[in-house]
């Protein structure tokens, strides 16, 4: 496995020496006479990374001495980690010097004498071990490569912008399609509730089968179609829940036992007829499944679910208990149930050929070796998206002749698994540079996680893997067009519509999950807190991330903590009560994701806070304490002065210390749904980095600080269901990068800010601002304008002249303004208006004669 474990030591070795260049012009650098040090180790780290690509490519052929070469690689790895180590505590002490005095420093361990000392003696030490490195890499014969054209496409951006461009279809299963048609809308008088299997191989189509289904206009007889993504982790509440929240935005399942569950099923399921996705479900256990067949049979008669599942056992599980012989809610019968077998190669090449090939490649030779490559798919439509990917991006014949050569051993027992993952392997081998370790990162998430695309940004931000949010913007884009990422179809939180700004949730297959485990073995660890040793890595101090399970206030787990881990993440735990010194070992984590909304039993504790010990974690940029009852931070909380994301949403929170806004390189802070918060700090503006602020649900806050017109790098702004607030700070208006803005169920707000400069703002919520009286006169300066609600806004009767220099609006919501009289003469001039709705404006009853102007309207 030595070759696995260096797969990513490139990536690793290319984002340190960025670091390494940026610090020699340092001002911290220049003051203690480090450059030449500084200097000498970039030089070292790109002479290394000449031989890397040599490496690279042994390992990418699987030649015979691929073991000693991984090993080579991962002991470069573990030095490079060393140095990035380094340079983030020189930085972080510049930090500690700026803001404390010299007489504290003298008497701390953050002494510049000692520091500068411990500083250079581990610049001579990883110095000398880059010397060693470099010598073994000479005596395996390792070659200086330099980059060729070939390489220099890591540097291009990939040009997938949207999912659509990125669906390349179905391919093969057209038959299995219109048979699961017919048996979802055959037999609607039969009162049984049917289930309709998907068997397959993973990555051979099931979801995408049941996906297929879904979008076919034939099936919108269901009242409602439901996806919920179950994976190996099976839990009943969380199925139901998700059903729940679909069908439901008001009912609250905070705290919600199983049997409340099951009564809220009954309640809303009993005038549905549904159809119900149950996507990649394991569980065998006939109990279990019996269980959730009670929770799903109060539909309406016509409902259906369709199962996508690995195993037959399964099948035959829920072919078995008392509803199952009684006939209200069964498998449909053997012959009817849908086995996917996989792609022959022809099928293979035709899901290749339409994402590999552009309409100007010479068809003729990339096609024959296109088909060879479609021969190398184990038959799964996943793998031959992977690859068509690859081959997208290097469509020459030597490129193509190479993909089809090449080789990756994994010694992975199973042969179906490890032929699979060679695959997949392969398409990873070729991945961009400075994306690998974005994706392999995704490891330290269960199987089945829904991850919040901002959220996932910021935390490969705050590990230095992307330099900003529109690295990450591609990156996601990038892996979306690799099928390594899929949108999550199980991630709908209610009814209504979602606008382009909101967050995606994503979702990775189970076999690319797989790899990116297998690619992280060397550097990932699961701590579980009832086992007596950890799974994962068995070393542990080279532990790299790291994910506590079942934690029931097992405070002794906390000692098993690696030193050396970057993140941590907790996962399927009982309860969070934290011991104050949790993090004292923690003194190289960036991300602390302590989430409580999964939590099973949570403690509601008044007292619950963050351990004081979270200071010791002076390198922390990323924290999610979401759904933790802490009604204040620690004291010492304004000295985590990397901190960029701060994630304290459906908290206790009734104060913010003002000390707070010290976090000068805070951009991303979630306070939402803290409904006991009454002020935020007067010096807010402080922030000058805070590109997002969310105080969606804080509906205790009384007003915005004056302040907040400093925050010159806002983007977003969520202020929804702010009831509290009357009005908005005179100086509001001069937010000059502001991009989002919702005041929705800001229903005292009267007036907004005359003045308005906004002229970034695209998307501007105002639905249910009751008191709304009417818009400013200059409203019309908002000319970035694309989305605009004004629905509920009851008092409003007029729209400003101004407002047709709205020329970029593309969708205006003004249902119910039941005062609305008219609209401007000149609303034609809304060229580019798509989406207009003017339900329940009682009082309009002509429109202006420029109306028949709007050719674009739906």
């Amino acid at each position: 496995m030595a070759v696995v474990g260096g797969l990513i030591a490139r990536a690793v070795g290319n984002q340190v020496a960025s670091k390494l260049g940026e610090l020699v012009k340092d001002e911290i650098a220049l003051l203690w006479g480090f450059c030449d040090n500084v200097e000498g180790l970039r030089e070292k780290m790109e002479d290394l990374d000449a031989l890397m690509r040599d490496a690279d490519d042994r390992l990418r052929r699987g030649e015979r001495d691929g073991e000693a070469v991984g090993r080579w690689l991962a002991k470069y790895k573990s030095v490079a980690y060393d140095i990035e180590d380094m340079l983030d505590n020189l930085d972080a002490t510049m930090l500690i010097e700026k803001t404390q005095s010299k007489v504290k420093l003298f008497f701390s361990g953050n002494n510049q004498l000692l520091q500068r000392s411990t500083i250079a003696h581990g610049m001579k030490t990883v110095r000398e071990k880059i010397d060693k490195i470099e010598m073994e890499g000479k005596a395996l014969n390792l070659v200086r490569h330099q980059a060729t054209a070939e390489g220099s496409r890591n540097n291009e951006t990939f040009a997938a912008c949207s999912t659509e461009g990125m669906k390349t279809g179905m391919v093969g299963r057209d038959i299995e399609k219109e048979k699961i048609i017919s048996l979802l809308l055959t037999s609607e008088a039969n009162s049984d509730i049917s289930i309709i299997p998907i068997l397959g191989l993973g990555g051979a189509g099931k979801s995408t089968l049941a996906e297929a289904v879904l979008a076919d206009k034939r099936v919108t007889v269901f009242d409602a179609q439901i996806w919920v993504h179950v994976s190996e982790q099976f839990d009943l509440r969380t199925i139901g829940s998700r059903i729940i929240r679909r069908l439901s935005s008001t009912i609250n399942l905070d705290k919600c036992d199983l049997q409340l569950i099951h009564d809220n099923l009954e309640k809303v399921l009993s005038t549905t007829r549904y159809l119900i996705v149950l996507d990649d479900l394991w569980e065998e256990d006939g109990d279990n499944l019996e269980e959730l067949k009670r929770m799903l049979q109060y539909g309406c008669k016509g409902s259906r679910i369709i199962v996508t599942t690995r195993s037959q056992r399964v099948v035959k599980a829920l072919s078995t208990g008392f509803l199952a012989k009684e006939h209200k809610i069964c498998p449909v019968a053997e012959s009817d149930q849908i086995s996917l077998d996989v792609l022959s190669p022809g099928d293979c090449w035709e899901v290749m050929k339409r994402r590999a090939l552009g309409p100007d490649d010479d068809q003729s030779d990339l096609q024959v070796i296109g088909r060879e490559i479609a021969a190398k798919c184990v038959g799964l439509p996943l793998v031959a998206n992977a690859l068509a990917q690859v081959m997208f991006e290097r469509r020459t014949i030597e490129a193509w002749e190479n993909i089809r050569d090449t080789k990756v051993g994994l010694g992975l027992r199973e042969e179906q698994q490890n032929k699979t993952l060679e695959c997949l392997m392969l398409s990873y081998s070729y991945m961009k540079l400075e994306f690998k370790m974005c994706f392999t990162y995704l490891a330290v998430f269960p199987k089945g996680f829904v991850m919040d695309q901002r959220h996932l940004i910021q935390q490969w931000t705050a590990l230095g893997y992307i330099q900003s949010h529109d690295d990450g913007e591609r990156c996601i884009n990038y892996l979306l067009g690799m099928s390594f990422l899929h949108i999550s179809r199980s991630s709908s939180v209610g009814p209504g519509p979602v606008h382009a700004k909101t967050s995606q949730k994503l979702t990775m297959h189970d076999l690319v999950h797989d790899l990116a485990t297998v690619i992280t073995s060397t550097e990932f660890l699961v701590l579980d807190a009832n086992a007596t040793k950890p799974r994962g890595s068995n070393r542990a101090s080279y532990c790299r991330h790291a994910r506590l399970i079942n934690y029931q206030n097992q405070t002794k787990i906390f000692k098993d903590l690696p030193t050396t881990s970057r993140s941590l993440h907790f996962s399927y735990s009982g309860k969070l009560q934290l011991p104050q010194m949790a993090f004292s070992r923690s003194k190289y984590i960036r991300n602390l994701d302590v989430n409580g909304s999964s939590v099973q039993g949570q403690s509601t504790s008044s007292n619950l806070v963050l351990p004081s010990s979270i200071h010791k974690s002076k390198l922390l940029r990323y924290l999610d304490a979401t759904a933790l009852p802490i009604k204040s931070l620690p004291k010492s909380f304004h000295t985590l002065r990397y901190m960029q994301t701060l994630i304290l949403s459906k908290c206790s929170l009734e104060t913010l210390a003002d000390n707070i806004c010290c976090l000068d390189k805070l951009s991303y802070l979630d306070l939402s749904c803290n409904v006991s918060l009454t002020e935020l700090p007067d010096s807010l503006g402080k922030l000058s980095k805070l590109s997002f602020l969310n105080l969606l649900g804080c509906s205790m806050l009384q007003e915005l600080p004056e302040s907040i017109y400093e925050l010159t790098c806002l983007q977003h702004l969520d202020m929804s269901e702010c009831h509290a607030i009357k009005k908005l700070p005179d100086k509001f208006g001069a937010l000059l990068k502001l991009i989002f803005l919702n005041l929705s169920g800001c229903s005292k707000i009267t007036k907004l800010p005359d003045n308005l400069k906004l002229q970034s703002l695209e998307h501007m919520n105002l639905s249910n601002c009751h008191e709304l009286q009417n818009l400013p006169k200059d409203f019309g300066n908002l000319q970035r304008l694309g989305f605009l609600s004004l629905s509920e806004c009851y008092k409003v009767s007029v729209l400003p002249k101004s407002f047709c220099q709205l020329v970029h609006l593309k969708s205006l919501d003004l249902s119910d303004c039941h005062e609305l009289m008219k609209l401007p003469e000149c609303f034609g001039n809304l060229f580019e208006l798509d989406s207009l709705n003017l339900t329940s404006c009682c009082k309009l009853q002509v429109l202006p004669e420029s109306f028949c102007k709007l050719s674009k309207l739906r």
